[in-house]
């Protein structure tokens, strides 16, 4: 049986003893605070343990885990069982309680939030690194991959080249070869991906460009990055799998876009003016 089929805490209980002594630490938080944790990246719960980010990814392991993300989704399951919401309350307009209009209000202000939180002169800016790039690489895992394909062939249709990598160990392989002008994206809803993270430390030590799309900042992602952009997606059970979180971090590209989209027509105006 896979031990993501197996109850966290159950987990957590049978292998306590042979936990560290900060690992322990980790292990009462959660079992004390579980619909915290779940919200929680990875460094934000190291700070509420007084311990490392290592540590935690190490309590995670010896759990049977992949890492931090793996074990957060792992909790889900057991918090609907208690009778905890996937989501926060849906906004009711009035007393009508319309899921439909509910939604809507809630992505809307999603959005406007994530918009709001954008500096659009680092945008701007951004788009012209990406227009000027030879190469620009878009790597995501999980959610972020279908994130990641759909920027990149967004980008081609404009005429740049670009690729978007899911594969860990084509990821790795990847960043040691990029360098200025090329531009490195890395998308992590969490912000704790080590793969992104490892890729976007390795990319901008070469001289590649490298931005980094997450919702937390602190995170490994946001720190690592020469270009973190943030999006302002509500807490919730699910977390990175949740739909909201693409939308969000589709809003950010599509700004991105549109001024890459400016910054082309302005050169063919200029290439048909000679």
């Amino acid at each position: 049986m896979s031990v993501s089929n197996i109850n966290p805490i159950f987990m957590i209980n049978k292998r306590y003893n042979s936990l560290s002594k900060s690992e322990k630490r980790v292990a009462e938080y959660i079992q004390k605070h579980m619909d915290e944790a779940v919200v929680l990246t990875l460094q934000g719960l190291a700070k509420k343990c007084d311990t490392s980010d290592a540590t935690v990814l190490r309590f995670c392991r010896s759990l049977g885990y992949i890492g931090y993300a793996d074990f957060k989704i792992s909790l889900v399951p057991e918090l609907l069982r208690t009778g905890k919401k996937v989501y926060l309350e849906v906004y009711k307009k009035d007393g009508t309680g319309d899921i439909k209009e509910g939604l809507k209000q809630n992505f809307v202000n999603q959005a406007e939030s994530t918009l709001n939180n954008c500096n659009i002169k680092t945008l701007c800016s951004l788009a012209l690194k990406i227009s000027k790039a030879n190469k620009v690489i878009i790597i995501g895992l999980g959610g972020s991959a279908g994130v990641a394909q759909i920027f990149c062939d967004s980008l081609s249709s404009l005429g740049i080249f670009s690729s978007f990598l899911h594969d860990r160990s084509i990821i790795q392989n990847v960043a040691p070869m990029l360098k200025a002008p090329d531009v490195l994206v890395g998308i992590s809803h969490s912000g704790e991906t080590e793969e992104v993270i490892s890729a976007i430390k390795t990319a901008r030590e070469y001289g590649a460009i490298t931005i980094g799309i997450t919702n937390f900042s602190p995170s490994g992602l946001a720190d690592a990055a020469q270009f973190p952009l943030l999006t302002v997606v509500p807490s919730n059970l699910l977390g990175s799998y949740s739909c909201q979180a693409r939308i969000s971090q589709l809003v950010i590209l599509e700004l991105i876009l549109y001024e890459i989209s400016k910054l082309l027509k302005s050169d063919y105006s200029k290439l048909n003016s000679k």
